[in-house]
């Protein structure tokens, strides 16, 4: 494979075939598809990132498995830093993505909130990336998503229905009123990632398979009953 150097545009067809008889005769190659590239990249990285963790995770591979060489993806991302980010900011964009599809201005209050707990329930249950690069970068203590530009951006939205969902739930008297949207969605993530980020631990102290399927439904029940029963303005609240 003939290696591109950094910075070298991605060429779209062979330099020996002018564009305009290549067109004319019908027999110009398929344009390569830049975009395409970046993503089976992107997806690529993000696996390898998941399964060895930052320092663990080898460009060489990465190369090998999307079949591009080493240059192209120098080209594309710059270094393993700015690939390792970019990967972080791909699956937070899953993730975010996902949120945005809920209906909250159309459902009742507790089944949009039930609504939003199950799809960061499912998400997190599922998503063969997101969790393990999450754990990873903690384990980095946040040194490459400082970085990001974005993720603060993409979180936004969130909050923001968040927020209207329990003003919905306070005007209608359905939820209490001191309720912090943010430290709200840190319960969420918390009582939704325990099982999967410890599922192996979990799974020895109690010989249980955290991933069967119908374990993950009933955890799903329990964890949405906590969340609400705390929401519900009926609940005994500890002073």
């Amino acid at each position: 494979m003939k290696t591109i150097p950094p910075g070298a545009p991605e060429p779209d067809i062979p330099a020996e075939m002018p564009r305009s008889s290549a067109r004319a005769r019908g027999t110009m190659p398929a344009r390569r598809n830049a975009a395409a590239t970046r993503q089976r990249i992107l997806d690529v990285a993000m696996s390898e990132f998941a399964e060895h963790g930052y320092s663990g995770s080898r460009i060489d591979r990465i190369s090998a498995a999307a079949d591009v060489n080493v240059g192209m993806i120098y080209h594309y991302y710059g270094n393993k830093d700015d690939l390792y980010l970019a990967a972080l900011e791909a699956s937070y964009k899953v993730i975010r993505d996902r949120e945005q599809t809920l209906d909250v201005a159309h459902e009742d209050p507790v089944s949009a909130m039930r609504q939003l707990i199950a799809l960061t329930f499912d998400f997190l249950s599922t998503d063969p990336c997101f969790v393990r690069l999450i754990m990873s970068e903690n384990l980095m203590m946040g040194r490459v998503v400082r970085r990001s530009r974005i993720i603060p951006g993409m979180t936004q939205p969130l909050l923001d229905a968040l927020r209207t969902i329990l003003k919905r739930g306070q005007a209608e008297g359905l939820f209490h009123k001191d309720i912090d949207a943010e430290n709200f969605y840190i319960s969420i993530l918390g009582l939704c990632f325990i099982h999967v980020s410890n599922r192996h631990t979990l799974g020895s102290m109690f010989q249980r398979n955290f991933a069967d399927v119908e374990w993950l439904r009933q955890r799903k029940e329990v964890v949405t009953d906590i969340l609400l029963s705390y929401l519900a303005v009926s609940a005994t609240r500890v002073p």
